[in-house]
């Protein structure tokens, strides 16, 4: 996979929650909480232990921005028509 491929996957990632079957991050925390549980701690919430994905609705241009600045971010170089980067 190349790294603006991944670079894309981080965005949409981003914009719509974890990757793979849904809501493994709930199973995650329960897992968590029940081990934490287990161990003694008293003060722990399941609300706490899940994340919270941003859901709103994003434009296409909006994602393109965000994976160009991930990409840029990591060192890559941009390569589409709407980058204000030069390359050297």
């Amino acid at each position: 996979m190349s790294s603006a491929e991944l670079t894309g996957w981080q965005a949409y990632e981003q914009v719509s929650g974890p990757l793979g079957p849904e809501r493994n991050d709930v199973l995650a925390a329960m897992t968590a909480f029940y081990v934490l549980r287990g161990l003694g701690a008293k003060h722990v919430e399941l609300k706490r232990l899940v994340p919270e994905w941003d859901r709103r609705r994003q434009s296409w241009q909006d994602i393109a921005a965000a994976a160009r600045a991930m990409t840029m971010a990591s060192g890559g170089v941009v390569n589409d028509p709407g980058s204000t980067e030069q390359e050297a």
